[in-house]
């Protein structure tokens, strides 16, 4: 795969991060915690969920598309989402990428991870015309490549 002068290291192939996405969407559904939360956003379209987590992080960590986010589908998460279901998640993506990758592999993961919790939350932390302020940001930014530069 052609990388950009400018990507940054990844440790790993897309068919890992595909097996990634995999594992992570499976320790989502046996969560006893999240999934009841998870089933009201993604309902019986964990299939779909696990492709679109899959071509974000791709587009964020190989820098060859832009990624897309649908501002009515994070609508939908943010209204459900408490800040302890987002330290929850990412939770679990530091132990599925633990033992996907090494470590340093890993850490690209868990960097764009952390990154994207914290738009995140920064909407789930408000509520009212502030909230949808803040989602229509947050959407443009991701849109705009947002994590790709922070990584």
């Amino acid at each position: 795969m052609p990388f950009p002068p400018f990507a940054p290291s990844i440790y790993f192939e897309e068919d890992e991060l595909r097996a990634l996405m995999v594992e992570f969407g499976e320790r989502l559904r046996a969560d006893a915690c999240l999934r009841p939360m998870l089933d009201r956003v993604i309902g019986n379209r964990w299939l779909e969920a696990e492709q679109g987590a899959e071509a974000f992080l791709n587009a964020a960590l190989f820098l060859e598309t832009v990624p897309e986010v649908d501002q009515d589908w994070l609508a939908r998460a943010v209204q459900f989402l408490s800040q302890g279901d987002i330290e929850r998640l990412c939770d679990i993506m530091l132990d599925c990428s633990l033992s996907a990758f090494p470590l340093h592999g890993a850490a690209v993961v868990i960097e764009a991870t952390e990154a994207l919790a914290a738009l995140v939350n920064a909407i789930v932390t408000v509520r009212g015309k502030e909230r949808d302020r803040r989602l229509a940001t947050v959407t443009s930014r991701l849109n705009a490549g947002a994590l790709m530069h922070r990584l």
